[in-house]
């Protein structure tokens, strides 16, 4: 958030979501909760979030009945939060209705970004989404299943301007990477998956 700020998505009391911004000093010694809000009053697991623009900000996470959603909200100099898009406000997006667990968000460029996540049947999805600068907007763009037997605790990294790749646990829990482009429009297309 700024020199000496850091901000964590996290679960709280009762399950519930919350966005939480901290001091921490030079050397490490001191850390300072500077504020803190309840984004989603019923759930907020698995989050990964990702800074839209210079005080906008979107996480992605596991919300009421383990379904998938996006929010957004934004944080001033000072680390106080405003919520943009979240369930308290009552305007999230809903990204999987089944199931949204696993989130790992990236930035793809500077509207377009994409999700990797353990969908229904343990599947493994990626999705891409535009948000926009002030996170008032939020839209799906193109969704994939590159797994279709299972694909839980994904991460996604970029490779290079259009190239991601996602190592997850697979079937049989084991390891696997599967790669994909991301075109300028937010279309993906499987290079190396599993299915």
């Amino acid at each position: 958030v700024g020199s000496d700020r850091v901000e964590l998505a996290d679960v709280g009391s009762d399950g519930d979501g919350f966005i939480s911004t901290f001091t921490i000093s030079a050397d490490g010694s001191t850390i300072n909760e500077v504020n803190s809000l309840e984004h989603d009053t019923e759930d907020g697991a698995y989050t990964s979030l990702v800074q839209v623009d210079s005080v906008t900000y979107a996480v992605a996470y596991s919300g009421p009945g383990t379904d998938g959603f996006i929010a957004t909200f934004t944080i001033d100099s000072d680390g106080n939060i405003t919520a943009v898009k979240t369930q308290s406000e009552g305007n999230n997006l809903e990204y999987d209705t089944e199931t949204g667990t696993d989130n790992s968000l990236v930035q793809v460029d500077s509207d377009t970004y994409a999700l990797a996540y353990r969908g229904s049947d343990f599947d493994g999805f990626i999705t891409t989404f535009t948000i926009s600068s002030d996170g008032s907007t939020i839209t799906e763009v193109y969704s994939l299943e590159h797994d279709t037997e299972y694909g839980a605790y994904p991460s996604i990294v970029q490779v290079d301007s259009v190239t991601y790749a996602v190592a997850y646990s697979g079937p049989g829990a084991d390891g696997f990477i599967s790669t994909f482009t991301i075109d300028s429009d937010g279309n993906i297309t499987a290079v190396k998956t599993q299915s």
